[in-house]
């Protein structure tokens, strides 16, 4: 049998789309989680509905995105720590492409 490879991809580009708008509350949610306490289940559920409802809003389109935010759910509450680590990869995602940005920003100016 198979083993069906894990995607958070989709996840983590929502996330980092949030983080490159100023928008940190859902990743700050996520960032918090400790354990598997239902108080922390119940907080990065609703980090994930605030975070796919705000890039619905903006008009954002991610491919597979149903089956990830599936699979996140089912990770954090196995692990909770994998919360932060959606956090982290999104935010070092944003600032990636900040970086990235402003460097063409930099080349179109020079050139």
């Amino acid at each position: 049998m198979a083993s069906k490879e894990i995607n958070l991809d989709p996840v983590i580009e929502v996330l980092s789309k949030l983080a490159r708008d100023k928008v940190y509350g859902p990743l700050d949610m996520l960032s918090r989680v400790e354990d598997k306490d239902e108080f922390y289940m119940k907080m990065a559920r609703e980090a994930l509905y605030s975070a796919v409802r705000y890039y619905a809003t903006e008009g954002g389109h991610v491919p597979e995105l149903e089956d990830a935010v599936e699979t996140a759910l089912r990770l954090i509450e196995a692990r909770p720590h994998v919360a932060k680590e959606l956090a982290l990869k999104a935010l070092a995602r944003a600032m990636s492409a900040e970086k990235s940005a402003a460097g063409k920003g930099e080349e179109k100016k020079a050139g």
